[in-house]
């Protein structure tokens, strides 16, 4: 796969921004995300504009939709989350078979609502594109991903390296 030069020196400086100050959770550029984090996606959303070649209306109806769904998606993975929390406590608290049954039924009934909401947005903007531009979207989501993962871990390994030293 080619990559921009550009485009790794950038992700990589994103990636320094968000290790250096560790993660954290919210909403883009709202007080509790770590720094860099409105850049990373304002460059994401560029270069997915950039891929899909969108125009400006179908981008702003597109990235409302996507604001949408990752506003769902959050609060959906905030109560998986205290699920998981009180899953937690009642194991370590021995608590009744009963109680952790419970919990774990909840959490399969959020994790379905997880991916029927992301089966949701998926048709909807397969309905708004062209089938190469959704074939492109998700190829996009994918690589883009690998890619911040991919810089964040080298730039952990170099971090390890040089306190090794």
């Amino acid at each position: 796969m080619k990559i921009n030069i550009t485009t790794v020196i950038f992700i990589l400086s994103i990636g320094v921004s968000i290790s250096v100050f560790g993660q954290g959770s919210g909403r883009e550029g709202g007080w509790n995300s770590p720094p860099g984090t409105e850049r990373l996606e304002r460059f994401r959303k560029m270069r997915l504009e950039e891929a899909l070649k969108l125009n400006e209306d179908d981008s702003v109806r597109f990235f409302a939709k996507q604001t949408a769904h990752e506003d769902k998606a959050r609060e959906l993975m905030k109560s998986r989350n205290d699920i998981v929390d009180d899953m937690d406590t009642a194991v370590r608290n021995h608590d009744e078979p009963k109680k952790i049954d419970g919990l774990s039924d909840q959490l399969m009934v959020v994790d379905k609502k997880i991916f029927e909401e992301r089966q949701r947005f998926q048709n909807d903007v397969r309905q708004m594109l062209t089938p190469e531009q959704f074939g492109k979207f998700l190829v996009f989501e994918r690589n883009f991903g690998r890619q911040v993962r991919d810089a964040l871990e080298e730039m952990h390994q170099d971090g390890q390296q040089r306190q090794n030293r």
